[in-house]
């Protein structure tokens, strides 16, 4: 009987022992372009530095982000006619204003200026450029899918930036996906609703599914902006050596 106890006993304790294992976390530099602007703005300098605080704080640790460098040009254009641009694949408007100013490597956001295009609408905040399919050749495209362009009033919003963010890394809006898809990403009740990929007024959350597919994301297609690759243990309780 004594031996039986002592077996069982080394059991519960395999069982419920906790073990770590570690994981991946992307780290990215963030360029940031003051277009229109030729003598630093310390209000803006200290928005892009909350901005980059609450994208680091959305993100949860999943995915980490840091400033690599603050560049001002007298260049300047706006949000709307930018966008507009894209959806033509009138490339040369953008690159005549982009090309001679970009620094190579890490995420390129641009800030520009912006405006209402209908009456009675609210001014687009921002947008990006992403493939919609084959985002294996993000890598060969560089750097066109590698921008981000932000108004300045979306620095004062500062969910505008973890929208893009979220575009930058392969999510959609929740409206464009199946409901197989909405589930498989854990959007479901507030979590779709309040999504920082919706337009609700007071978005505040990613879900768990949404942040691993993000991070997955980034180790597979865009691996060649990494700036370098952290590793964290994740303590988790081990069965019987699974986890």
């Amino acid at each position: 009987m004594k031996a039986l106890l002592i077996i069982l006993s080394l059991l519960y304790q395999s069982i419920s022992v906790p073990e770590s294992r570690l994981v991946e976390v992307p780290v990215f530099k963030l360029n940031f372009y003051l277009m229109g602007m030729t003598e630093v703005d310390e209000a803006i300098t200290v928005q892009i530095g909350q901005n980059i605080e609450y994208l680091n704080n959305e993100f949860e640790g999943q995915i980490k982000f840091e400033l690599g460098s603050l560049r001002m040009d007298h260049n300047h254009a706006y949000i709307p006619d930018l966008h507009e641009a894209h959806l033509r694949s009138n490339h040369m408007m953008v690159d005549k204003i982009i090309e001679p100013i970009e620094y190579s490597g890490g995420i390129q956001i641009y800030l520009f200026n912006t405006y209402s295009v209908k009456e009675g609408e609210g001014a687009m905040l921002g947008f990006t450029p992403v493939l919609s399919r084959e985002h294996k050749h993000y890598s060969k495209a560089s750097p066109q899918f590698d921008r981000l362009f932000i108004s300045y009033p979306g620095l004062l919003d500062m969910t505008t930036l973890v929208h893009e963010m979220g575009h930058f890394l392969g999510l959609r809006h929740p409206w464009e996906l199946s409901d197989i898809s909405k589930f498989n990403l854990g959007l479901v009740d507030h979590h779709a609703e309040r999504n920082h990929m919706s337009y609700h007024p007071e978005v505040d959350n990613f879900s768990d599914e949404q942040l691993e597919s993000m991070q997955y994301f980034a180790l597979t297609f865009r691996t060649y902006l990494i700036n370098r690759i952290e590793h964290h243990s994740i303590a988790y309780t081990s069965a019987f050596g699974t986890e």
